[in-house]
């Protein structure tokens, strides 16, 4: 790769002739694809599927939005069908000027592409691309015991609503024997033995997302000067505070123990001991566990207060009215009415009225089987000295839609992340290295190379 500097730059920055894949990320980021607005930005990959010499179908979308799949043989040959799922859409740029390079530039610079959606999840959309283009220059697709699809879905980062039309419409069209999609990635800082151990966290199931407004109305004296016993404020807060000190469970099902278990294998002494064990050990370990917030986030249900909501008023007149907003994430086997009825019962005011806003479905653990060994596999086969390990994704995305029609689906983006992009989700200044890319599209092309050639 040629690498030059440009006149004028700081002296850290550097622009790339990039690779193709690279290529292809910049310009599919230059297409800005807010929830709802993906239809330019899905016509743009659909026509570079094409001029891959891959078999395109639009699936019903709304008007404005975008669903497709671009597969190696006709879906109506209906094949047993090894599917890459991704979205298009990604979610608002937030606040420009903490950006490095503008969200939806699609900069090649620093050895990476940057811009909203370079990981999530356009990169991983081009990492499956490419993979699924070596596979048709192996030739013979009608000898090969899958069809594989690219499957493209809008409105991930809003409703999912891209999703549920496929489900909808497409299901059965599709033949889905088993699911690719977006979940976990390569981690290292895991193990305390071997800090440098990188982990590669595939995700078998996720949480439930139940999203909640508290709403309490009390009439009271309006002037700030005279604080009245009970006022909408008040209450509200001391109701949060019970709410948020309460202790959820901590549980261990059996893809937490496999989990801990893996990274057991990386230590030492007791810690090896109580990881091999974290069931018997659970007490020893709960202190731990509670101060890791992402490890604390898939053995419990969590409750997160995310907004609280007064009229606009003036610093002395005191509100009626209060809302706070929830996000709550449950463990696949709890109940969320009996959820939502346990923070009734904590907030203990009768008062404060509960609205349930959102709940994403919840769907069984995609055993560890054929796929995901061969998905292990190809790791295993790209990154030397690799683990490999499953989890129970904290967040929600258009993977369990998948799993409630029976489809066995596994979650990964297929690099080592840093923690700068980590933070970057959702966030300013996401990029993916070009080192990244090409590493991406070598998993899928293994993994597809073991599962139709051997």
């Amino acid at each position: 790769m040629y690498v030059c500097s440009i006149p004028g730059l700081p002296q850290s920055t550097s622009y790339q002739i990039a690779t193709e894949e690279a290529t292809l990320l910049s310009q599919y980021i230059q297409k800005k694809s807010l929830s709802g607005f993906e239809k330019e930005a899905g016509e743009f990959l659909a026509d570079i599927c094409r001029d891959k010499g891959l078999i395109v179908e639009r699936l019903p979308s709304p008007e404005n939005s975008y669903n497709f799949a671009a597969s190696l043989s006709p879906l109506s040959d209906n094949k047993p069908n090894i599917i890459f799922l991704n979205h298009i859409d990604v979610v608002p740029e937030g606040n420009t000027g903490s950006w490095l390079y503008e969200p939806f530039s699609g900069t090649i610079a620093d050895n990476s592409v940057w811009g909203r959606g370079a990981i999530d999840l356009k990169g991983v959309a081009i990492m499956q691309l490419m993979a699924i283009e070596k596979a048709k220059q192996w030739g013979g697709e009608e000898a090969l015991p899958y069809n594989v699809t690219l499957l493209c879905v809008s409105g991930e980062e809003m409703d999912n609503q891209g999703i549920k039309d496929v489900i909808e419409n497409s299901f059965e069209k599709l033949n889905p024997v088993v699911v690719f999609g977006e979940g976990g990635t390569g981690l290292s800082q895991i193990s305390r033995g071997h800090p440098e151990q990188p982990f590669y966290c595939i995700s078998v199931a996720e949480k439930k997302a139940l999203w909640l407004k508290l709403s309490l109305h009390i009439k009271t004296s309006g002037h700030g000067s005279v604080p009245p016993p009970l006022y909408a404020n008040k209450v509200m807060t001391q109701a949060l505070n019970r709410l948020l000190k309460k202790k959820q469970e901590i549980v261990f099902d059996a893809t937490t123990v496999a989990f801990f278990k893996t990274i057991g294998r990386y230590e030492k002494g007791t810690r090896k001991l109580v990881l091999k064990h974290p069931r018997l050990f659970k007490g020893l370990m709960k202190k731990a566990l509670r101060e890791d917030p992402i490890i604390f986030s898939i053995l419990t249900n969590t409750i997160t207060v995310t907004n609280i909501n007064n009229a606009q008023l003036p610093a002395n007149q005191i509100a009626p009215e209060i809302e706070a907003l929830l996000d709550c994430r449950l463990l696949p086997d709890t109940d969320p009415g009996k959820f939502v009825e346990d923070i009734r019962s904590t907030l203990d005011v009768e008062d404060i009225h509960v609205t349930v806003l959102k709940e994403t479905p919840s769907a069984p653990v995609s055993e560890r089987g054929l796929f995901y060994k061969q998905f292990q596999k190809a790791i295993e086969e790209v990154y030397d000295n690799s683990a490999v390990l499953p989890i129970l994704s904290p967040s929600y995305s258009d993977n369990n839609f998948l799993r409630r029609m029976g489809v066995p689906v596994y979650g990964l983006t297929p690099i080592q992340l840093t923690r700068a992009q980590l933070l970057s989700f959702h966030n300013s200044n996401e990029h993916i290295t070009l080192n990244q890319l090409r590493e991406g599209i070598k998993v899928y092309e293994t993994l597809l190379r073991n599962l139709l050639l051997k």
